[in-house]
């Protein structure tokens, strides 16, 4: 009888976003879904259990998972819910005392020791990219060995946490197989509240990666403790693939380019887009794309929207140029106006993320990003509070000057207090300044009278005043 292997995506929303579920995205998994690829290649019977999109609770995941009777669990960490996670772990446990249990992802990336230090219940911390990391430690544990020579896991042994040497990234993405998508409920993902704003759509969503990793080195980001540094792409065919199985199987409305940085390979660009516009997948989906403003390029811009690309996402971050030399941002206050200008000129909608409350941030750089964010044209906007994520530079910032940091469930960044990284903005001053960025950008009469003339106005309307409802009721539990 072939051996159970259930991932599972541990139902967080609810302690991560409250009343605001409805307005976030619901992504499908695909690091589950690479994984599974790979250990369904060796021969295991592999299920996933997305308990966060099939809306279970935290005893309904429980209840699932120990009717499967796996013989492996894994699931994806992030740091914000890892308390959550963990105490998954510790109840599987008692109810499944000899099955093996694993983690990746962001958080036990960046802090593997820590993560099997502080949940007993979790057997194996797989750093960095998991695939070839899989590939080999599986027949290790088959055969009741320790995984010693197994690069990239951290693993408990005669009481003591073993970490083994360092995995370097994959370097040929093409040989990974290709996502079991075969494995999710399509109809369970859908895309941002705004997305529906354009036609209505929200659902089915697809997601695609071009590329691994970031060639920026922003000091609050951590997503380097999974993909390393630097770029890495799929091979063009590859894609293609992949968009032509999506499209064909799941017949996705919205199609999400996941990648942090789309428009980093001009060249990949080029061939993506004239592959939508060559199959005609222009007429049936609406994609969205995210970037940084340095690589913006007009003529590329242009065959995007000619593709079907009708959101550009932009990490904008700051509108202090101070402020964004400190983040290591590399990026200056006339690339950002540049850049929204290209793509207004190239007729796309933008959004953009900002943050506040970074080292060395005062309300008057605070206030410099959210004059910025309502000067420049753009369609919708995310005020985020600086969080100093494990495997950041601003993580170990904050171990080396003593900043007192919360218990993990308190890195979340919606309802969780914020965490103070500077003595003249204490939490009351942080709230009162995304309250102010939020009021005072979406509360613009001509701001409004924009969406209503641009997009479907009973859809906008009717995201409002949901969203009115929402902030309303998180105020009376007192959560913003």
């Amino acid at each position: 009888m072939r051996k159970k292997f259930l991932l599972v995506n541990v139902p967080t929303y609810e302690s991560a976003y409250h009343s605001f579920q409805d307005f976030i995205a619901m992504v499908p998994p695909i690091g589950l879904t690479s994984i599974a690829a790979v250990i369904e290649n060796m021969g295991y019977e592999v299920k996933i259990l997305d308990a966060t999109a099939e809306n279970l609770t935290f005893a309904q995941t429980l209840k699932k998972t120990v009717a499967e009777s796996p013989d492996y669990v894994g699931a994806t960490t992030m740091t914000a819910t890892m308390d959550i996670i963990g105490e998954y772990f510790s109840q599987l446990r008692i109810r499944l005392p000899d099955v093996i249990t694993f983690v990746g992802g962001p958080h036990a990336s960046a802090v593997p020791e820590k993560t099997l230090e502080q949940f007993s219940g979790i057997d194996i911390a797989v750093i960095g990219e998991g695939e070839e990391t899989i590939t080999e430690l599986m027949p290790v544990l088959e055969n009741g060995d320790t995984p010693d020579k197994v690069k990239g896991v951290a693993f408990r042994k005669d009481n003591q946490i073993i970490l083994t040497e360092q995995r370097p990234p994959i370097h040929d993405l093409g040989k990974l197989p290709m996502p079991a998508y075969h494995l999710l409920n399509f109809r369970l993902y859908r895309s941002y509240g705004w997305n529906a704003w354009v036609n209505g759509y929200r659902s089915p969503l697809g997601v695609v990666f071009m590329g691994r990793g970031c060639f920026g080195k922003c000091n609050f980001c951590a997503a380097h403790s999974v993909f390393g540094r630097g770029l890495r792409f799929f091979p063009p065919e590859r894609i293609k693939t992949e968009i032509d199985l999506l499209m064909a199987n799941y017949r996705p409305r919205i199609l999400y380019f996941q990648d942090d940085t789309f428009t980093a390979n001009r060249k990949m660009v080029n061939i993506v887009c004239d592959y939508m516009i060559e199959k005609g997948y222009t007429r049936r989906v609406e994609i969205m794309v995210s970037s940084r403003v340095d690589v913006m390029h007009l003529p590329s811009l242009k065959k995007m929207r000619k593709a079907g690309v009708r959101w550009i996402c932009f990490g904008v971050e700051s509108g202090s140029q101070p402020i964004l030399d400190r983040m290591n941002k590399n990026t200056t206050i006339g690339q950002i106006r540049a850049a929204f200008t290209m793509a207004r000129e190239a007729g796309l909608h933008v959004a953009g993320n900002y943050m506040i409350g970074h080292v060395d941030e005062t309300w008057e750089t605070a206030m410099e990003t959210i004059n910025l964010a309502c000067e420049l044209k753009q369609e919708y906007a995310s005020f985020a509070i600086a969080l100093p994520f494990p495997g950041s530079e601003l993580y170990q910032y904050c171990l080396d000057n003593e900043v007192p940091l919360p218990s993990w469930a308190g890195f979340g960044s919606v309802n969780s207090p914020p965490i103070p990284l500077n003595k003249d903005l204490p939490q009351e001053k942080l709230l009162e300044l995304r309250m102010i960025a939020v009021n005072r950008f979406f509360k613009r009469p001509t701001y409004l009278l924009g969406l209503l003339r641009k997009f479907r106005p009973s859809i906008v309307v009717k995201d409002f005043l949901n969203m009115y409802f929402a902030i309303r009721k998180e105020r009376r539990a007192k959560r913003i």
